[in-house]
């Protein structure tokens, strides 16, 4: 399943980019699971598949629970388990971070 069309189960405002904190509070839930991911340069530091790590949130909407998602900043992203990226000071792969939606301050 694509997870980017998990949006579509989203009530997406300010140009369809965000969520309000309620409903990313109802929505989603961070579990003690780490993942260690890379932006691929997208967010302008990590273009040597540099990696970071994150908590690893789940959904609750039906379909997509399986589906690894983090928060960085305001952005959630989902970790494109079909794309793995190698970092080039270590030799390791890790799987790319894709924007999912943003969440609004409280």
């Amino acid at each position: 399943m694509n997870a980017y069309t998990l949006r579509n189960h989203l009530y997406l405002q300010k140009y369809n980019t965000e969520i309000t904190r309620a409903e990313f509070e109802d929505r989603f839930t961070k579990t003690k699971e780490k993942v260690t991911f890379t932006f691929n340069g997208w967010d302008g530091k990590s273009y040597n598949g540099e990696s970071r790590s994150a908590y690893i949130y789940r959904t609750n909407i039906e379909g997509y629970e399986n589906i690894r998602l983090i928060k960085v900043g305001k952005g959630m992203h989902y970790i494109d388990e079909e794309s793995s990226v190698v970092e080039k000071a270590t030799g390791e792969s890790h799987p790319e971070a894709e924007w999912l939606v943003d969440v609004a301050r409280a």
